[in-house]
């Protein structure tokens, strides 16, 4: 088996507040039928079950079997579709009013996506200690660096303070949120996020083709509401990471951007289209020209397979298309071509093997192509020593630290 030492990784998209407040939740993600779900549920004790890794692709919850729980708050895996009980509703109606009166309409989860995910992180207890724990995950993960592509609150800056992490991150804020943030903490806000569509899970990405169900997903924006906010992101002199998964939702943002560019002869300082995951060699090649970074996740080459019950043969191909990308339009890892996991899941394992053995060739990248968008410069901080199988299409990892200046594992 081939061996290989490369630096610890730089997860340039992820949640790390959200998952340490879901790492408190029972988590499904290995769950996959929904009678053992429904037992783990009943079986928790917490005032209010919170549940994250729901794989609609696999089952779905109806409402009388929700009804029958104690409070509980179901997140799908997309991180983009929630469920929950009347029980649940009460509990959160006084101080979340909003949330319990929209949380299962689609159109208004996606349009306040920012505000759901701060309320998650709102009601979990323990959130500096939560921020120290996860991070210490992430280390034995192979991850160094992750980036907070969601900033839930100012407190979130000073327990990344307390714990020396703060060059460890870049802090990424909705402009809500920014807007209410003081003069010292927006100096710490690297960058502006915002979504342009949905997820494949709740079927609210934005494609150019229908679902295998029907319906083309959901845009957020119009393209003159999506030029304005961009426009004033420019203003702010801050980068922009802009959400968009389908093909749809890429062109109405390098349109947007197009725009932003003639009538002001520039764009925000920094630019980076966030998934990204059906994308033509055509709008490649114009957000190429506009000097947009491209911010992709390998794990989610295996979309081309989980979600063969909603999107046809040929559009399941089109996923991740990597080898085009680096190919045919020139984007180059590490450069304006880099990657991350969004927690789905987290460290170097599963992206590695997605990368080197994609369900679809077009989704491959070299190991080579995976250092350069997804390590840190040098191994400073420590490596993670590889094996790799190629004919079991394997991956196995130790994951090495440098602790002032001393090894552990």
């Amino acid at each position: 088996m081939p061996e290989r030492r490369i630096p610890l990784l730089k997860d340039h998209h992820t949640h790390p507040s959200l998952y340490a407040a879901l790492s408190k939740s029972l988590d499904l993600r290995t769950v996959r039928k929904k009678r053992q779900a429904l037992e783990l549920i009943r079986a928790s004790k917490t005032p209010v079950t919170v549940v994250f890794g729901w794989n609609n692709s696999l089952y779905t919850f109806e409402k009388e079997e929700l009804e029958r729980l104690q409070p509980v708050l179901i997140c799908n895996v997309s991180l983009h579709s929630f469920l929950m009980n009347t029980a649940a509703q009460e509990r959160f109606a006084e101080g979340y009013p909003e949330i319990v009166a929209h949380i299962e309409d689609p159109d208004w989860v996606e349009t306040n996506l920012p505000e759901i995910f701060k309320f998650i992180v709102n009601i979990q207890p323990g959130s500096a200690d939560l921020v120290k724990v996860f991070n210490e995950y992430l280390n034995r993960q192979g991850i160094w660096y992750a980036e907070e592509m969601l900033l839930p609150n100012a407190a979130v800056i000073d327990h990344y303070r307390r714990f020396g992490y703060l060059d460890r991150t870049r802090f990424w804020a909705d402009l809500n949120l920014y807007a209410a943030l003081d003069a010292e903490s927006k100096k710490q806000v690297y960058g502006l996020k915002l979504f342009t569509d949905g997820a494949l899970g709740p079927r609210t990405a934005a494609l150019d083709e229908p679902y295998l169900e029907g319906g083309y997903g959901l845009l957020i924006y119009t393209i003159e509401e999506l030029t304005a906010i961009i426009d004033t992101i420019s203003d702010l002199g801050k980068p922009a990471a802009i959400h968009a998964i389908g093909d749809a939702a890429t062109e109405q943002v390098i349109t947007a951007l197009e725009k932003v560019k003639s009538k002001r002869g520039k764009l925000p300082s920094k630019v980076r289209i966030e998934h990204c995951q059906f994308i033509s060699a055509a709008a490649a090649r114009r957000a190429r020209s506009l000097g947009v970074v491209l911010s992709m996740q390998p794990n989610f080459n295996y979309d081309s397979v989980q979600y063969r019950d909603r999107l046809s043969k040929d559009y399941c191909a089109r996923n991740n298309p990597f080898r085009m990308l680096i190919d045919d339009v020139g984007f180059e890892p590490g450069k304006d071509l880099i990657f991350g996991s969004d927690g789905m899941p987290h460290g170097i394992k599963y992206a590695l093997e997605m990368a080197l053995f994609p369900p679809v060739q077009d989704q491959r990248l070299t190991l080579d192509e995976f250092i350069a968008g997804y390590c840190m410069e040098t191994q400073e901080h420590g490596f993670i020593d590889l094996q790799i199988d190629v004919a079991k299409h394997s991956v196995l990892s130790r994951v090495v630290i440098r602790n002032d200046g001393h090894l552990s594992e």
